[in-house]
């Protein structure tokens, strides 16, 4: 049975940072072009084996205000420079994204009930490199070490600032799933809205940032590609390819404005999408290796959640994180889920041009979804050079297509044994 327009929720807004652009309309034209974002550090330990990420460091949130905030009202411009100035990375790049979302779905041109927007963000342990070098300090000299760090030692500190900034006094909260974060803060503001606790949410997907301990432990447990492509990097991401050899660890954050149908109409906002449903399931083990089983529940769950059967899925964004093993086991859950037509059904992979922006990837891929559903063109799987036989599917590769999607799926898995799905339909 279907939804009443009072219970379905849409899209209205996106923003985004990544490494392949700064904006939904550079971000899009990347996609589209198949253009990789992926480069060699711009500063990391050269004792680190990986040397290929989505490296956003250099991120400078003035030139950002200059090239994308052009149309932002004075005051919020104001307190994003204010606020912004005593924020580490990760929250600046949510907040940069979160704002986007906000203007583009016209939240800033009318007057909304603050007390009725909520916030969810996902993402944790955000600021380990701020948290591990205010450590070494305290060792020598406990009294420099940086005033704000009782702060931002607590990612919730991130929650506030997007609050702060866009005056949303609904309730606020954050997830917290590893690479399945993106998605479970996304179904977290769908049950917010969906019970009545809020109108309109803003689901924000923070990155993490990279730290080299932390990048070198990937390393040790061969999670990450180290081997073959540090001298080509635009070439290391490459899901479902033969020579696929670990995830690219990137940073990248991205954001969507979530609301009643109602609300959106009421309002004269633009839908992009149509927010079906969603589900999340656990493997019931720690273990880091990916279980078939995990992933098909959560995608036969979410497709009962959105009301929709299998067959009227005609597009999947992969979770695809370019490991040997993590990409056959989705291949082989897809399959099951989808039966005899899996192989008709296009299946791409986002990372393969901005690689694995771990607790933001599901917010990111959610709106890389979105533009191709509403724009009816699939972005290519680049990187597609040696086709794995075991791996069958139709990967789109290197080229974008042309390609109508009523009802996609999104897929999310993460450390912990936490798998996640989203379905999103093209908005009637």
């Amino acid at each position: 049975m279907e939804r009443t327009v009072d219970q379905r929720v849409v899209i209205s807004g996106m923003g985004v940072v990544t490494c392949l652009g700064e904006s939904v309309p550079e971000f899009w034209a990347g996609l589209l072009a198949g253009r990789s974002g992926i480069t060699n550090w711009k500063n990391m330990d050269e004792r680190v084996e990986c040397r290929v990420a989505g490296d956003l460091s250099d991120f400078d949130y003035h030139d950002h205000l200059d090239r994308v905030g052009r149309g932002y009202d004075a005051e919020l411009t104001k307190a994003v420079k204010r606020l912004l100035r005593i924020t580490p990375l990760s929250g600046q790049l949510a907040a940069s994204a979160a704002v986007q979302a906000y203007v583009d779905a016209g939240l800033g041109r009318v007057t909304v009930d603050p007390d009725r927007v909520g916030h969810v963000l996902a993402g944790h342990n955000l600021n380990t490199p701020m948290i591990t070098e205010n450590s070494r300090i305290f060792v020598d000299d406990p009294e420099y070490m940086a005033p704000l760090l009782g702060m931002v030692v607590l990612d919730t500190d991130v929650v506030g600032l997007v609050c702060e900034l866009l005056q949303l006094r609904g309730p606020s909260l954050m997830v917290g799933g590893a690479c399945a974060s993106g998605n479970l803060a996304v179904l977290s503001g769908l049950d917010m809205i969906r019970s009545g606790r809020a109108d309109v949410v803003v689901v924000t997907g923070a990155p993490v940032a990279m730290e080299p301990a932390v990048i070198h432990s990937w390393v040790e447990i061969e999670a990450l590609t180290f081997r073959s492509f540090n001298d080509d990097p635009a070439r290391a991401s490459r899901p479902f390819d033969a020579r696929r050899e670990g995830f690219v660890p990137s940073e990248g954050a991205g954001a969507v404005v979530i609301e009643t149908m109602v609300s959106a109409r009421r309002r004269g906002a633009t839908v992009y999408a149509e927010l079906l449903g969603g589900a999340a399931a656990s493997d019931g083990s720690r273990q880091t290796r990916p279980h078939q089983d995990g992933q098909e529940r959560a995608m036969r769950n979410a497709l009962l959640d959105a009301r929709v059967r299998a067959e009227q899925v005609d597009y999947v964004n992969a979770h695809a994180t370019s490991t040997p093993l993590g990409d056959a086991v989705e291949v082989a859950a897809v399959k099951a889920v989808l039966g005899d037509r899996a192989r008709s059904v296009p299946v791409n992979a986002t990372k393969s041009m901005i690689g694995h922006s771990l607790t933001s990837a599901g917010v990111l891929e959610l709106i890389a979804t979105t533009l191709q559903i509403q724009h009816g063109v699939l972005h290519p799987t680049i990187n597609q050079d040696e086709k794995d036989p075991e791996l069958d599917l139709d990967f789109v590769p290197n080229e974008a297509r042309e390609h109508a999607v009523t009802v996609a799926i999104s897929n999310s898995f993460g450390f912990g044994g936490i798998n996640s799905c989203l379905v999103v339909g093209c908005p009637g």
